[in-house]
């Protein structure tokens, strides 16, 4: 395909540009904290980005120009919760860049997926920070300015949940027991079915990825209806085409993609039915990741004819 992008910062841009509409439909739902959490994310990558460059001794021109650190700023701020505080936002991101991008030698060398890292690190240290969060049975946030969104994220009032805002505006006009219907999945799905046909990512992950997801939640005793609605939920379709499809932290062929989406969509559920997390797509995505080259070898022994399904050697 003509538009199909060539070179690092085409894809990368591309990619970005792929999240706008998954983006767009958050903050109609969500608020000013989808883009102050946008603007955090982003500014603490290039900061990050640019201390480790010039920590390795590498040029800061050509370092910041793949706009891997824009893309990684951008997906940080849509994996993390709303309305978390800055300073777990920059947590995230050294882990994401200072450690696990960085740490392995730079772009491209990294076997976990840095944003998915960044995320389990803080899930896993600051569960209280995280949760709960505004969603789409209660997006509370929405009915926060600017000011007050800086205020929570810098931490100079008291943490605003739920329960305080019980005799404030949103209650009191009802608008909580209506809120708008939650459409962001549409938004991810339509920017990674646009990044599949221009060949930027692969669907065989998120394909396989929903394929095993359904099929464990129907086994688990839920209708195909509620399975289905299971993927709009928890962030899996914006995971799915943008965080499990990332072509380093993946593997090389066809066949291995589809083990791949399938490990990724099975470990979800089973966390999602059995497990302590609402949502388990971040452990799923860097457990997959770790048996990447295994999945390479599956693949390689299984051998199946055809271009694009056979693993190199």
């Amino acid at each position: 395909m003509k538009l199909q992008p060539k070179t690092v910062p085409g894809i990368m841009l591309a990619v970005v540009i792929a999240l706008i509409p998954g983006t767009l439909l958050h903050a109609w739902q969500f608020g000013p904290v989808v883009w102050l959490q946008t603007a955090w994310c982003v500014l603490f990558a290039l900061l990050v980005e640019a201390i480790c460059l010039r920590v390795r001794g590498q040029s800061l021109s050509h370092g910041l120009g793949d706009m891997s650190w824009l893309l990684c700023g951008c997906l940080m701020s849509r994996a993390l919760p709303l309305l978390v505080p800055a300073w777990l936002m920059l947590l995230a991101t050294v882990v994401a860049l200072g450690l696990v991008k960085h740490g392995s030698g730079g772009l491209g060398k990294n076997r976990l997926n840095p944003v998915m890292a960044g995320l389990g690190v803080v899930a896993i240290c600051f569960f209280q920070f995280l949760y709960p969060a505004p969603n789409f049975h209660s997006p509370w946030s929405a009915y926060l300015d600017f000011s007050a969104v800086l205020q929570q994220q810098l931490q100079i009032v008291p943490p605003l949940q739920l329960d305080a805002l019980s005799s404030a505006t949103p209650l009191a006009t009802e608008l909580l027991d209506a809120p708008a219907p939650y459409l962001s999945w549409a938004g991810y799905l339509a920017g990674g079915v646009i990044l599949g046909l221009l060949r930027v990512s692969r669907l065989e992950i998120p394909l396989a990825m929903m394929g095993s997801s359904v099929l464990l939640c129907m086994l688990a005793g839920h209708t195909l209806p509620e399975s289905l609605h299971s993927l709009t939920l928890g962030g899996y379709l914006f995971a799915a085409f943008f965080i499990a499809t990332d072509p380093v932290t993946s593997p090389d062929c066809r066949l291995g993609r589809i083990f791949f989406g399938v490990l990724i969509g099975m470990i979800t559920e089973l966390v999602r039915e059995f497990g302590l997390y609402a949502d388990g797509l971040c452990f799923a995505v860097l457990a997959a990741n770790l048996l990447v080259p295994q999945l390479n070898q599956w693949a390689r022994y299984l051998n199946p004819p055809g271009r694009g399904w056979q693993a190199p050697s």
